[in-house]
């Protein structure tokens, strides 16, 4: 039987984090919130954060949006998300794993306004909803490699 246990997807930014969770089956994604790195709140700061909710929603799973390399601001974008790996790494035992967000940005800030809604005034919305975007898929992508 598959092990069942909540997930938490981080959409890596130079400025805001958006987080997604799973619900406890690991069939369906959520957005969860953004965390904001400010001159006050490092990314120590907000890395402690993340894992307060972890321990609050007793997840047993990280999952960190990485993009393709397609273009040299990628690979620059990568660098930064491989750095902020090593960092997350050195604070929790939580298993961490990587997986592809290439566009999930975009797939958001289109959601939101296909909806409707000014992308000016959802900026923060677009993050937790690009996290939730791709953990759906990486849930998806396991479910079905787990049905063969």
């Amino acid at each position: 039987m598959k092990e069942i246990y909540p997930t938490v997807a981080i959409d890596y930014g130079m400025k805001n984090l958006g987080l997604a969770i799973s619900d406890s089956k690991g069939v369906m994604a959520s957005p969860l919130k953004v965390v904001s790195i400010t001159k006050k709140r490092n990314i120590d700061t907000v890395i402690k954060e993340i894992l307060e909710l972890c321990s609050e929603y007793n997840v047993k799973r990280l999952v960190v949006g990485k993009p393709q390399e397609f273009t040299k601001k990628h690979r620059k974008t990568t660098e930064k998300i491989d750095a902020f790996l090593v960092k997350l790494k050195s604070f929790t035992n939580i298993p961490i794993v990587t997986y592809d967000e290439a566009f999930s940005t975009a797939d958001a800030q289109n959601m939101l306004t296909s909806s409707g809604q000014n992308i000016r005034s959802s900026k923060k919305k677009i993050d937790s909803i690009a996290a939730t975007l791709f953990l759906q898929e990486f849930l998806n992508f396991e479910n079905k490699k787990n049905e063969k």
